[in-house]
């Protein structure tokens, strides 16, 4: 019976060793940027913008090795037809200018391999919730991602239109529309205020203007509102509490550089009046 026990207690001891050195050979593995895998020919993406909302990212590994790949926090799509780079007076484009459909931005959704049917490789136990992912050769990974319109008043996009994924700053290099991405693949603000929070600062619709969108015009109905009072209040917040941060940050920032200045002007007083002594 101890035999048995010992044999038992060797085994476990084994299998707990090759765990712990698995995961410390999975540490040293360096990741790669999606975007830089893009570039180097290892991945292939194709987005599939299935509406303003979310949108499907296929991802197959063209390489003859495993890649260990770390997924960007915020992502963008464009047409594939559209002009690239079209940012250029992003907030003039609120009327729909330029023609096509419309950019998206937005995140992986960080729930992608937790229960939600998504097992190509890419589960929670293999790093996805960290933002990092494994794929085998040859093999083709399927990410959801959560997304809001970035060009108020162009057309939704649809499935048969042909999109192309770009970092996101390409697009648009805003702070606090990043963060709003950001947040929405990770499930920290939803999607109705995310969508209302980067019209208004993007697109430089006005609360007011907001709250008179519809979503749906019905003469049986009546027309229904594209937010709720409770989505805009808390898109309000949200704005305003990003831009008390911002505007905290750049105080800071000023504060520091003021210090400095007169540390500065101190010293050279110092110096000078050292100087005057020893004349």
């Amino acid at each position: 019976m101890k035999c048995l026990t010992n044999i038992y207690l060797l085994v476990f001891l084994v299998g707990f060793t090759c765990q712990h050195r698995a995961a410390a050979e999975e540490g040293k593995t360096t990741a790669t940027g999606l975007f830089d895998a893009i570039d180097g020919g290892r991945v292939d993406v194709q987005i599939i913008a299935l509406s303003a909302k979310q949108a499907n990212v296929l991802i197959t590994n063209q390489s003859d090795k495993p890649l260990h790949l770390e997924l960007p926090k915020t992502i963008a799509a464009v047409p594939v037809l559209g002009q690239f780079g079209q940012n250029q007076n992003f907030n003039q484009n609120q009327g729909g200018a330029g023609g096509g459909n419309q950019g998206i931005g937005g995140a992986f959704d960080m729930r992608n391999g937790q229960g939600q049917g998504n097992q190509q490789g890419f589960q929670n136990g293999q790093g996805f919730g960290r933002g990092f992912m494994r794929i085998a050769p040859g093999k083709v990974c399927k990410l959801k991602a959560k997304m809001v319109c970035l060009e108020h008043g162009k057309p939704d996009p649809k499935p048969k239109i042909a999109y192309r994924m770009i970092p996101l700053q390409t697009f648009i290099d805003d702070p606090i529309v990043t963060k709003v991405c950001e947040q929405l693949g990770t499930g920290q603000i939803t999607q109705k205020v995310a969508q209302a929070v980067v019209w208004h600062q993007a697109n430089e619709l006005s609360w007011a203007q907001l709250a008179e969108l519809d979503q749906l015009k019905s003469m049986y109905r009546g027309n229904i509102k594209f937010f709720s009072e409770d989505e805009l209040n808390g898109a309000k917040d949200y704005h305003a509490s990003a831009i008390a941060k911002k505007h905290a940050g750049s105080l800071i920032s000023v504060t520091s550089a003021s210090q400095r200045a007169n540390v500065s002007a101190a010293s050279a007083r110092l110096s000078s009046g050292s100087q005057s002594e020893r004349e």
